[in-house]
């Protein structure tokens, strides 16, 4: 055999071999090889479980389906290029020209332009909803309506919406529920058992954890909509790189320590802003003062690192100097890693079929895994720069005597 085919040989000695690790090997490949004609002739046959191209799938991405799958104790999961794609797969597998998805007015911005200019251009209608109007909403339901999109909280206002009051209302009308559990994840609320249809995460976020991923998933019970799910992905030509299958995969063996970390420092953090008087409203659902912490309490077994506040409106001259000042919170969109994220809002994001939130800029906080004191040091210092002049209070009463 001449050296340019050696080059290229199959080292069956490597699959042979009796090698075992406690990380599951990260499986490359494009073109998948089949031991006979009529296997290849076949190879759809394996589509939706098996191997026939590797857009497809491989043994690493179907690892982490199946984990996906049994931690939000559903009967299959895909995983697509990112949390959007997952909701944009979601809502195609589902609605087509002439059909109508609900979407709370609270929901992550870019579903917005995507159902303003995308969906529009398809001929499916959204129709955004109040997050607070729980079953309230059969009065939005109609033979039109295919999907209720939920986001609970919303990723910046922080509404907990009544899932399962939704569900019911939804399901009595034949439309289709999908959640999107980026905040939570499956370790604080499972979706699936609430009696929603879909549970879709960014798992760019808590899941993978080190801010260098991107990836969602969408999970189901029923194995119809999966394999619809598949079909839909393959026609927008999905698919995931082996590689970041093997970093989410590691990931997840750390979730619970990281979330735990990230959940008890954003509630000290939290807590600490409710005194501030720069603040307005601290924006986070397991603190009391939330409006929908009693919902919160109902269905979640805890919370993330993820929260906002409003400020008050004469914080915004030295707003962006004092978040520049931070040494411990990056400046920047997304969450869920390690370090500590900030990112400002102003104005506020935009409400479309509710009233707006208050004037004051609104501020989200990742707060990652670095020691609580450290942070609380840093946003002390940094907000020192904010504290309110005299200007801003009314002159005390004088009582008479």
């Amino acid at each position: 055999m001449h050296d340019d085919t050696r080059c290229l040989e199959t080292d069956d000695a490597i699959a042979a071999s009796r090698f075992q690790s406690l990380s599951f090997p990260v499986c490359r490949g494009s073109t998948v090889v089949f031991p006979t004609v009529e296997a290849y002739q076949r190879r759809r046959e394996n589509f939706y479980d098996g191997y026939s191209y590797g857009l497809y799938g491989t043994p690493t991405s179907r690892a982490l389906e199946a984990r996906i799958a049994s931690l939000e104790n559903g009967t299959k999961t895909l995983v697509v290029p990112s949390g959007l794609a997952a909701i944009v797969l979601t809502i195609l597998a589902v609605a087509k020209a002439g059909d109508q998805v609900l979407i709370p007015d609270s929901v992550y911005d870019p579903v917005r332009t995507l159902s303003d200019n995308f969906l529009s251009f398809l001929g499916i209608q959204a129709r955004y909803y109040d997050p607070l109007i729980g079953g309230g909403i059969a009065a939005l339901l109609n033979d039109r309506v295919k999907l209720v999109l939920v986001e609970s909280p919303g990723s910046a206002t922080m509404e907990i919406q009544d899932m399962a009051a939704i569900a019911t209302a939804a399901q009595a009308h034949g439309a289709l529920v999908a959640v999107d559990n980026t905040w939570a994840t499956p370790l604080r609320f499972k979706p699936l058992e609430k009696n929603t249809d879909f549970s879709i995460s960014a798992i760019s976020k808590y899941f993978a954890g080190h801010s260098d991923v991107l990836m969602g998933s969408v999970t189901v019970r029923d194995e119809a909509f999966y394999r619809r799910l598949r079909d839909v992905s393959r026609y927008l030509g999905y698919g995931v790189s082996p590689e970041d299958c093997a970093l989410v995969l590691r990931g997840i063996e750390t979730l619970p320590v990281r979330l735990d970390r990230a959940e008890e420092n954003a509630l000290m953090i939290a807590k600490w802003f409710e005194g501030r008087p720069e603040v307005v409203k601290v924006l986070h659902p397991a603190l009391p003062s939330h409006p929908g912490h009693a919902i919160w309490q109902r269905d979640f077994s805890g919370s993330s690192g993820l929260f906002s506040v409003i400020l008050q409106p004469w914080t915004r001259p030295q707003l962006a100097s004092a978040i520049e000042a931070l040494e411990l919170f990056c400046i920047g969109a997304s969450w869920g890693g390690t370090k500590s994220i900030v990112a400002v809002m102003d104005p506020p994001p935009v409400r479309t079929s509710t009233r707006a939130v208050e004037q004051g800029p609104l501020v989200r906080f990742s707060v990652g895994l670095e020691h609580v004191d450290d942070l609380l040091l840093d946003l002390e210092k940094a907000f020192r720069m904010l504290e309110p002049k005299a200007e801003h209070f009314e002159p005390p009463v004088r009582l008479g005597i």
